[in-house]
């Protein structure tokens, strides 16, 4: 698959267009994956519908911030354990 098809598969286009993952985001999916890894990915996975697609954009950047807190020296405000808490909040006030 091209680049440009990439661009034009609904799931991407669902996963850029969300507030949370999407374009402009800096989350993991926004700055690390290109849409062409995007769709292998979901293919690999299985996911056809845009909406699961965006449930697993959110689950994979959550689970991306979680692994952070693993680097946690456990200070009071540490800004990955503030990362973590602030998405899944996030993810609490924007369900799909």
């Amino acid at each position: 698959m091209t680049s440009e098809e990439a661009k034009l598969d609904p799931r991407v286009i669902a996963i850029r267009a969300d507030k949370l993952v999407g374009a402009g985001t800096c989350s993991s999916i926004d700055e690390c994956m290109e849409d062409s890894e995007l769709v292998e990915e979901l293919d690999r996975l299985k996911i056809v519908e845009s909406r699961t697609a965006v449930k697993w954009a959110r689950m994979d950047h959550r689970l991306y911030l979680e692994q952070g807190t693993n680097c946690s020296s456990g200070e009071a405000n540490c800004p990955l354990v503030k990362a973590y808490k602030d998405f899944k909040r996030a993810m609490q006030d924007n369900p799909l």
